[in-house]
């Protein structure tokens, strides 16, 4: 599975689940003044996942050019 497939699948997850949550929650969420955390911790958490994927993709092809080259 490339990056690219493994991001689009991410995005429409996100996408979906954010469209199911109807309109209570994010005024919940806004009416307590903690909109900005939880977008911050979302931010973080995507960030991190991007960033491991793409250390993780690297790893793998550096361990696939070993092997062919054996």
């Amino acid at each position: 599975m490339s990056v690219k497939s493994i991001l689009a699948f991410l995005l429409l997850m996100i996408f979906q689940t954010a469209q199911a949550e109807g309109e209570s929650t994010p005024d919940f969420i806004r009416s307590i003044g903690k909109i900005y955390v939880v977008a911050g911790v979302c931010l973080i958490i995507l960030i991190t996942l991007f960033i491991y994927m793409i250390r993780l993709d690297r790893k793998i092809s550096r361990i696939e050019k070993r092997q062919k080259n054996e």
